[in-house]
């Protein structure tokens, strides 16, 4: 079992990567979480940023956050504007084939009416299908613009959520200067979980497009 101390410094630092976090302290009484005091930019508002802490500890850590526990306080508004409309990476079609025990897996995205294609191989197992989708995603996305720095998938989970299944995808972003940072994506699977995986990992991307990517 982790040691307690251990385990606030592991959530305190999935914290710090979220996105708009710059720091993240836990208070504990008796082994138990009672104040979670986030600092964050104004780049998002508190209820995102809620949100993906509470996605990325029970990713990461298995657990389950109580979002009333969670106090966030931001700084300034000089930090650039939300990405226009017309950068957004959106879905628009997959292939999925099966030779010898190996998945290989095509995604085509749309940006500014224009398609991208990527693909990506591997062992064709249930979790590894969506890994090679969110990897085949980002490959496109890759395509579309200049990253500065290297988008990995870090994991793909599936979690019941409001009595309904959602696809959920952490994107890790290496910088070019070597620090690293958590994107989360959701989406509701409904019916195609290869398509959910997609979706999800363009919203990761799409929530930090016009700070982490240079056109």
């Amino acid at each position: 079992m982790q040691d307690q101390n251990d385990l606030v410094k592991d959530i305190e630092s999935i914290i710090t990567q979220v996105q708009g976090v710059i720091s993240g302290r836990l208070v504990c009484q008796d082994d138990e979480i009672v104040e979670i005091h986030v600092l964050a930019d104004s780049s998002r508002s508190p209820k995102q940023v809620v949100r993906d802490i509470e996605s990325a500890v029970l990713v990461k850590q298995g657990l389950e956050l109580d979002h009333k526990k969670i106090s966030v306080a931001q700084l300034g508004d000089d930090l650039p504007p939300p990405p226009k409309s017309e950068t957004r990476l959106q879905f628009s079609s997959i292939n999925y084939s099966v030779e010898n025990g190996t998945a290989a897996i095509s995604i085509t995205i749309n940006t500014n009416n224009e398609l991208f294609t990527a693909a990506a191989k591997g062992p064709n197992t249930r979790s590894n299908r969506l890994r090679l989708t969110a990897a085949a995603a980002l490959s496109a996305v890759e395509q579309t613009v200049s990253i500065n720095g290297k988008l990995i998938v870090g994991d793909v989970q599936k979690l019941n959520l409001c009595e309904h299944e959602v696809i959920t995808v952490a994107v890790c972003f290496h910088h070019s200067d070597k620090t690293e940072e958590i994107l989360l994506g959701t989406a509701i699977n409904k019916g195609d979980d290869l398509e959910s995986t997609v979706r999800a990992t363009l919203d990761a991307i799409n929530r930090r497009v016009s700070n982490c990517i240079s056109h």
